[in-house]
C-alpha cells in the first residue's frame, strides 16, 4: 500500500511538473508571438511609410515635369525596388531636359534659317517694286537672283523638316533600284568642288577597283553623301583634305564601308554617340554651324532603312571619319 502511494505521489508532482514547464513554454510562446507581431506591424508601418513617401515624392516630381520642371529626385532611402524605379525616373528626368533644351534650341535656329531668307527675300521685292533700281536691270537682276536662292534656301530648310517628320512616322517612301553608288558620290562631289576649291580644301574619292551594284534609293542617298560632305567641307581648315575611301567591311563581304574624312577641328567625345539626335548641330571651335541640326538625323534614318549603320570617329585638333555601311549582293 506504501508503495502504491508512493507511485502516485511521483505522478502527481510529475504531472504538476509538467503542467508548470507547458504554462511556460505557452506563456513564452504568446509573449514572443505578440513581440514578433509588434515588430512586423512597426516594420511594416515605416516600411509602408518610407514607400508612401517615395511615392508621393515621384508624384510631385512628376506634376513638376509637366509644368516643365526637370529636376531629380534625391535622399530616396526605399527598398531596391523603389530606388531602382528613382534612378529611372531621374534618367528620364535627365533625358526630357535634354530633349527640351534641344527643342528651343532647334526653334531658336530654325527660326533664324526662315527669317533670314524671308527677310532678305522681302528686301529685295520691296527694293524692285519701290523701283530703286528701275534704270539698272543688272541690279534688277541681282535682286532676282537673290530671291531665287533664299527661296531655294528656305525650300530645303522646310523640306528637312517633313523629311525627317515622315521618317519618324515610318512614313517615307523608299524606291530602291540597283545603281552605281560611285557615280553617286561623284555627282556630290561635282556640286561641291567649288566649295573646295574656294577654301583650298582637296576632295578626292578612292574607289576600289571592282566595285558592285548597290540596291538602294539614289536621291536619299545621294542626299546622305551630300551631308556628310557638306559637312567635311565646312569644318576643314583652308588647305586641308578631304577624303572619301570605299571598302569592304572586315569579315563582312556582303557589306561595303563609305568613310568620309576630313582635316576639320574634330569633335568632343562626349558628343559622338549625341551627334546623330536631331536638333543636334555640329559646333566648330571656328565658326558657328549654321542649319537646322537635322542632316546627321536624316542620314541616319536613311542609312537604317538601307540595312546599314553609321558612325562617327574623332580627335580633336586631328579631323572626323563618318562611316557608313551598305548591304551588297
Amino acid at each position: 500500500q506504501e508503495i502504491i502511494e508512493n507511485v502516485r505521489s511521483d505522478r502527481d508532482r510529475k504531472e504538476q511538473a509538467s503542467s508548470q514547464i507547458s504554462s511556460h513554454v505557452l506563456r513564452v510562446t504568446a509573449i514572443t508571438a505578440g513581440i514578433a507581431i509588434i515588430m512586423g506591424l512597426l516594420i511594416s508601418f515605416f516600411n509602408t511609410r518610407s514607400i508612401n513617401r517615395s511615392i508621393l515624392s515621384l508624384r510631385r516630381k512628376t506634376r513638376e515635369i509637366a509644368r516643365g520642371k526637370f529636376e531629380k529626385i534625391s535622399n530616396i532611402s526605399s527598398p531596391p525596388e523603389i530606388k531602382d524605379l528613382a534612378n529611372d525616373f531621374n534618367i528620364m528626368c535627365e533625358r526630357l531636359k535634354e530633349l527640351d533644351d534641344m527643342k528651343v534650341d532647334f526653334i531658336s535656329h530654325v527660326s533664324h534659317e526662315l527669317r533670314t531668307p524671308l527677310t532678305a527675300m522681302r528686301e529685295a521685292s520691296s527694293m524692285l517694286l519701290e523701283g530703286t533700281y528701275a534704270n539698272l536691270p543688272e541690279k534688277q537682276d541681282e535682286l532676282l537672283a537673290i530671291t531665287k536662292e533664299e527661296c531655294e534656301r528656305l525650300i530645303d530648310s522646310v523640306n528637312r523638316i517633313l523629311d525627317l517628320s515622315r521618317m519618324e512616322a515610318k512614313m517615307m517612301d523608299y524606291h530602291f533600284i540597283e545603281r552605281s553608288l560611285i557615280s553617286v558620290i561623284q555627282k556630290s562631289i561635282l556640286k561641291l568642288a567649288p566649295i573646295a576649291q574656294r577654301k583650298e580644301i582637296s576632295l578626292e574619292l578612292k574607289p576600289p577597283p571592282d566595285f558592285p551594284l548597290v540596291n538602294m534609293d539614289e536621291e536619299r542617298m545621294g542626299q546622305v553623301i551630300g551631308n556628310l560632305l557638306g559637312n567635311a567641307l565646312k569644318f576643314s581648315s583652308p588647305r586641308g583634305a578631304v577624303t572619301v575611301r570605299i571598302c569592304r567591311k572586315d569579315n563582312q563581304n556582303n557589306f561595303i564601308k563609305i568613310s568620309i574624312s576630313d582635316t576639320g577641328c574634330g569633335i568632343h567625345r562626349e558628343n559622338l554617340e549625341k551627334i546623330f539626335d536631331r536638333f543636334r548641330r555640329i559646333d566648330s571651335g571656328r565658326e558657328t554651324a549654321r542649319g537646322t541640326g537635322l542632316g546627321l538625323s536624316i542620314a541616319k534614318h536613311i542609312i537604317t532603312a538601307h540595312g546599314g549603320t553609321i558612325w562617327v570617329e574623332s580627335e580633336l585638333a586631328q579631323g572626323s571619319t563618318f562611316s557608313f555601311t551598305l548591304p551588297v549582293g
